[in-house]
């Protein structure tokens, strides 16, 4: 997926639910500035155990606001498997457009809702939420991820142009 970035030397990149840091660690090779955030105390433990200080690292529920971050301050947005988390993704999709510089680019990965469906059963088209438990806590994650209205490109209010 980083390859679609291209070059990122001099470029300031947010990495919304960095996890373990796997993406954010390779960023600083290609000599980008990193700031990763994520929910998860356990995974941020280990990006910090992976980056060291390679990279800024914030606690924070991607289901919030990020006011902490200034208007047109990232070159790029990773957005790397877990957009299908969020509730509210046109909030979270807003804010991504709102902290990206112009011209800034934006990853985002998901996975595909066929898994869900192997794995959960049910239709292919149920748009039920499911709590999928986890070390420290129950987690929402719609079922499946391409719900009518939950496409990107119109609920981040315009279509994405490569």
């Amino acid at each position: 997926m980083l390859a679609l970035a291209g070059d990122v030397a001099g470029l300031k990149i947010l990495d919304v639910g960095c996890g373990a840091g796997h993406y954010a660690a390779e960023l600083p090779a290609g000599g980008a500035e990193v700031v990763g955030i994520d929910g998860s105390a356990t995974l941020l433990s280990h990006a910090r155990e992976r980056l060291g200080d390679r990279a800024e690292l914030r606690m924070h529920d991607a289901e919030k606001p990020l006011d902490f971050i200034d208007d047109a301050s990232f070159g790029g947005v990773v957005c790397a498997l877990m957009l299908h988390h969020i509730a509210d993704r046109p909030r979270l999709l807003g804010d991504l457009r709102r902290v990206l510089r112009p011209g800034g680019w934006l990853l985002v990965s998901t996975t595909h809702p066929t898994a869900d469906w192997r794995k959960f059963g049910g239709s292919y088209y149920a748009e039920d939420w499911v709590d999928l438990p986890l070390a420290g806590g129950a987690v929402g994650s719609p079922l499946p991820a391409h719900a009518a209205g939950n496409v990107p490109e119109r609920a981040a209010g315009r279509r994405i142009h490569a």
